[in-house]
């Protein structure tokens, strides 16, 4: 049965696409594990484009629990998927990850966010011709964890990090990197 995850609290809009200035929260989704709440902070900004680009640290609990960090994050929407497409630092259960995007391209299946993991896991988002998937790869087996079935994802055999994953492409607006196009023009 799809899971619709949608914020059921986000910041002021205002607020929201607005650099983050000190550790505050700026979403919360329920979810099966329990509320994943987003805290948006200030991050390292050393150089330049770091200032520039106003980047910031994220991160998702669930419960009490750290489960997803993100260390150059951007700020909402356009912001983030720039960053993902140039590449982004973080820890996932304390494993540390590094995340790309992948093509603009009409074709589907040149489109993906994938998410490599220090301890030889891949979990990878790809666009096929009619609904995303989430699929995870490890040591070359690739299983498909989670899809879009009429506009929600199939959440019900997530662990917490992938959960936490889900959660961060949802409400950053990166899902939009998925998407074809066309669907910008139209």
């Amino acid at each position: 049965m799809p899971s619709f995850l949608k914020p059921s609290w986000r910041a002021p809009w205002r607020m929201w696409l607005q650099p983050a200035h000190t550790r505050e929260r700026h979403a919360e989704i329920p979810t099966a594990h329990g509320p994943c709440t987003l805290f948006r902070e200030p991050g390292p900004r050393l150089t330049a484009d770091a200032k520039a680009e106003g980047w910031e640290r994220w991160q998702f609990l669930l419960g009490e629990a750290t489960v997803l960090e993100i260390d150059d994050a951007a700020l909402p929407g356009l912001g983030i998927r720039k960053r993902l497409r140039h590449g982004v630092h973080g820890r996932l259960d304390g494993v540390p990850f590094t995340a790309r995007a992948a093509g603009r391209s009409l074709r589907p299946t040149r489109r993906g966010i994938h998410f490599r993991l220090d301890d030889g896991r891949t979990l990878s988002f790809t666009a096929r011709p009619f609904h995303l998937r989430l699929v995870r790869e490890a040591v070359g087996e690739h299983e498909v964890r989670a899809r879009t079935r009429t506009g929600g994802w199939e959440t019900h055999r997530l662990d917490r990090g992938e959960l936490a994953l889900l959660c961060f492409l949802t409400v950053s607006g990166a899902d939009q990197l998925l998407r074809s196009p066309l669907q910008e023009v139209f």
